[in-house]
């Protein structure tokens, strides 16, 4: 979009009406933002309620969108306005949108990172990333591998969307997050099994809340927000068609975690410099199983990283790599990336609790000797200059408390019959 965009414009005028109103005022542009988080000590309704728990990533966030366009649609006058999207996996759109980087401009902070500003291109990663992650088939693996490249952008960009406490106050927010929310439609697009977690009762019954467009509190839960056409009127230009999925009255299927087949629990401390993590070679059976779960339509074998945390923000991202001992790193050994921003900071008092990423394998597992394996992680800035990522080095050391290597499995379908008989309902009303 150029910055004379309707949409931009629209954007612009609804930032300035919002930011002229009271911090107490829910469609205030500063409670807007307070909802993801705030240090302000006054704490109001619904501030800070940015979800701790991992299982929401999606969910919240689209909740929060949902409600920000409705009242942004006021604001501006404009009852056809919509959130656009960044699409920083696009090797044509890595850098920050132009009109965003206008100093003149609403949309423009100072705060950023000024390469970011000055129109340095994210980082390649980013989108081999996404690739990646659209390989899980269990929504909660698919989201925690999304989750990495979603903190690597705040992080790269820098300034007010480096902390969940200010990150909201920058107008870029809300594109990125509606990139991240596209992304849960298009996983979901390619079927082979993906399902949203019906049969997770807390994920379907928690319920947060947030302001409409007339600043009035509203509530809402998971299963309101499943099918974003017809539940929340809207999409995104150029998806594919939308999965309408349901909500059972009884779906209670055993969900099951990971399946951990072998891993590494000491301290591993990320100081400076690139980090290999020699895995130790597994039992008999947990490489029988790793050997036949590669020929496996219905399970994947994926790495996962737990117990991660910091003292404070390192202000790097770290890309992951796999291969067998001593590989050099390239696109066919990078896994994902991932960044400390919702999670693991301890200076985060309020809301801390250990970080945790999980990154798909089935792309190189065919290629691993499973005796041999190697983690590879690799600090980052997230910019590239001239075609060649920046090596960065860490502000605090990074722990992480687990290595592993483990299998995801689909997660289960509800019955066809109660989702036809929903869908029928939702048609008639």
């Amino acid at each position: 979009m150029n910055a004379n965009d309707p949409i931009l414009r629209g954007y612009r005028r609804a930032i300035a009406r919002m930011r002229a109103l009271p911090d107490d005022n829910p469609c205030s542009w500063f409670y807007q933002a307070a909802i993801h988080g705030t240090s302000d000590p006054r704490n109001l309704t619904a501030w800070n309620t940015c979800h701790t728990d991992p299982r929401f990533f999606w969910a919240w966030h689209r909740m929060y969108l949902y409600w920000f366009e409705r009242i942004v649609r006021k604001q501006s006058g404009m009852y056809d306005w919509a959130i656009p999207f960044w699409d920083w996996t696009n090797p044509a759109e890595r850098a920050l949108p132009a009109a965003f980087r206008e100093p003149t401009s609403l949309l423009f902070d100072s705060s950023r990172n000024t390469g970011v500003n000055g129109g340095t291109p994210l980082s390649t990663s980013l989108a081999t990333s996404v690739s990646t992650a659209m390989n899980a088939t269990d929504y909660f693996s698919a989201q925690s591998s999304v989750n990495g490249p979603h903190g690597s952008v705040h992080i790269t960009v820098g300034g007010n969307m480096v902390s969940v406490a200010s990150a909201a106050q920058d107008p870029i927010f809300w594109v990125h997050h509606a990139q991240v929310d596209r992304l849960w439609n298009l996983w979901l697009a390619q079927g082979g099994g993906r399902s949203n977690p019906l049969a997770d009762e807390p994920w379907k019954a928690s319920t947060y809340t947030f302001f409409d467009e007339c600043c009035q509190p509203v509530k809402m839960t998971g299963c309101q927000v499943l099918r974003a056409a017809l539940q929340l009127s809207y999409g995104y230009e150029g998806e594919p068609a939308q999965v309408n999925q349901y909500c059972p009255l009884i779906f209670r299927p055993d969900i099951l975690d990971l399946i951990v087949l072998w891993r590494i629990r000491r301290p591993i401390i990320l100081r400076e410099g690139l980090a290999r993590i020699p895995l130790p070679p597994p039992p008999p059976e947990a490489r029988d199983r790793f050997l036949r779960t590669i020929r496996s339509d219905r399970e994947k074998l994926v790495l996962r990283l737990a117990g991660i945390e910091a003292a404070a923000q390192p202000g790097v991202s770290w890309e992951v790599h796999v291969g067998s001992r001593g590989f050099a790193p390239g696109e066919q050994s990078l896994v994902g990336i991932f960044a400390l921003f919702g999670a693991g900071l301890r200076d985060r008092t309020q809301h801390f609790h250990p970080a945790e990423f999980v990154f798909p394998l089935d792309k190189i597992a065919r290629n691993l000797d499973p005796g041999a394996l190697q983690v590879l992680l690799i600090p980052v800035s997230g910019l590239e200059e001239r075609g060649e990522r920046r090596i960065a080095q860490p502000r605090v050391p990074v722990t992480i408390g687990e290595v592993a290597i483990g299998i995801d499995r689909q997660m289960a379908q509800p019955p066809r019959e109660e989702q036809d008989k929903l869908r029928r309902e939702e048609m008639i009303q």
